[in-house]
């Protein structure tokens, strides 16, 4: 995804442990997996709304065709 390779985000863990702490760092891990859930649930759901636009869309062409 962004090609970082396994030492770059152990360097990333590492660093990210010394500046925010541990406590910190699971609290804003956490915040950041809620977010990509969030962000993942919203994208299914705008997906599925196309798909039902564009099947009503169809239905309506195939309609106007008979």
């Amino acid at each position: 995804m962004f090609d970082i390779g396994f030492w770059e985000m152990t360097m990333i863990v590492i660093v990210s442990l010394v500046v925010m702490g541990p406590q910190q760092m699971t609290k804003t891990v956490r915040s950041i997996l809620n977010g990509i859930t969030k962000m993942k649930e919203l994208s299914g759901q705008v997906a599925n709304q196309l798909n039902k636009e564009l099947e009503a869309i169809e239905t309506g062409i195939e309609n106007d065709k008979k």
